[in-house]
């Protein structure tokens, strides 16, 4: 696959019979290829970061006497470093088409059929984040007498097997908006992350479908 893409690159980003200088037709392929790269070496990144993660987290989680809860969010983490890795090698099924503007367009279609994919999975995966978030602050203030004293100054808050039923409408609460501003949140995070980059790639595509029509 990757000779076929190079081969790609090779034949530039304009069909045989286009009037545009063959310096510009370079150009351009080497900036289209710039961008795929950059893209894919970001994905490469966040997934390094992801799995680094998961083996951090449970270690923290152990200091704050919470390690069933770290676990939980390593476990969480690993499943979403796992997906990611089925995306990345979905781009190697990408139509390579005539010409490197073709491959292009097949990448940005990929990249938006893959975000669609994951605001689905966060919708679930973020309120999971939340309440182990609160499950983890819970036990440690616990271990430091916190929920003892406030049981003491508020006897009154329905303790359920000794956690406050008011905590479990709080944590349940804040879950609840979660799940329905993830989305909103995701795609916050992606232009943050990968605003600019996204960004270059469609500007890219309009450029060039621009001289491919002169």
């Amino acid at each position: 696959m990757e000779d076929s893409i190079e081969s790609v690159w090779k034949k530039g980003f304009l069909h045989e019979n286009s009037l545009v200088a063959p310096k510009i037709n370079n150009l351009y392929n080497r900036k289209s290829m710039h961008v795929v790269e950059r893209v894919k070496r970001m994905f490469r990144i966040n997934q390094r970061m992801i799995v680094a993660m998961s083996f951090i987290l449970p270690v923290i989680h152990y200091f704050v006497d919470a390690l069933w809860q770290g676990l939980a969010a390593s476990v969480l983490l690993l499943l979403t470093g796992w997906y990611n890795h089925r995306v990345l090698l979905g781009i190697k099924t990408l139509d390579t088409g005539a010409t490197s503007l073709d491959y292009l367009k097949s990448f940005d279609r990929w990249l938006t059929d893959v975000l669609l994919k994951t605001e689905r999975i966060v919708r679930f995966s973020y309120p999971l984040y939340v309440l182990i978030s609160v499950s983890t602050i819970w036990s440690a203030w616990s271990k430091q007498g916190i929920t003892l004293k406030i049981h003491q100054k508020f006897p009154d808050l329905l303790p359920l097997e000794h956690l406050p039923i008011i905590a479990l409408v709080v944590a349940g609460g804040l879950a609840l908006l979660m799940f329905g501003f993830s989305t909103k949140i995701h795609q916050w995070e992606m232009r943050l992350t990968y605003g600019r980059v996204f960004g270059k790639l469609k500007d890219t595509i309009a450029e060039m479908e621009t001289l491919n029509r002169e």
